[in-house]
């Protein structure tokens, strides 16, 4: 079992199913990226922890980087960078979300037309 995290949302594209850009991903891999979104977020950003991952369904698992508008967009990409960057140790489990974000989400966050480099 798995879920998705989607990254935006083309309203010019016809057919309402392909309007997102999204990606599915192993539970192992989501539990340990859900838990990365965690500690980036809780403790000083709740507001953006509740956007990006809003209360969860019991079939449909996701987290959305939809509903973040462009200052959110890039505030939470730096976040997660530099939480990330900060880990000289990392668990395994640390690893797995970091493999997620490095492999998996940021392909697509750097498409996006709120991304900003820095």
């Amino acid at each position: 079992m798995g879920a998705s995290i989607f990254f935006s949302k083309d309203e010019s594209i016809e057919k309402p199913e392909n309007r997102f850009t999204s990606t599915f991903i192993h539970s192992s891999y989501w539990d340990a990226f859900g838990d990365l979104l965690d500690a980036v977020f809780l403790p000083n950003y709740p507001k953006l922890h509740e956007i990006i991952k809003s209360e969860e369904g019991e079939y449909l698992k996701f987290y959305s980087f939809i509903e973040l508008n462009k200052e959110e967009f890039n505030q939470s990409v730096k976040l997660i960078r530099d939480y990330i960057a900060k880990q000289n140790n990392p668990t395994e489990w640390q690893k797995m979300a970091q493999l997620v974000w490095n492999e998996i989400a940021e392909p697509y966050i750097i498409q996006d037309e709120r991304y900003q480099p820095n």
